[in-house]
């Protein structure tokens, strides 16, 4: 799978213009806040982590 960095930077500035924490999205998606923040910094990364980000970004409509 390509690498997500620019949604995961997207993903970060909708979380801060729109006053989300993370974790708001954490339990949205069913993570555990470390977990969700291991996935949007790339720490944890993966198909999962990465199906994950497009999820995200799709059920928020997150463009650039």
């Amino acid at each position: 799978m390509s690498n997500l960095d620019n949604g995961r930077e997207a993903i970060k500035a909708f979380m801060k213009k729109n006053s989300i924490t993370m974790d708001d999205l954490a339990t949205a998606y069913g993570y555990t806040r470390v977990r969700m923040q291991q996935i949007i910094d790339g720490h944890w990364s993966g198909p999962k982590a990465n199906k994950t980000i497009l999820e995200i970004i799709r059920d928020y409509r997150i463009r650039r």
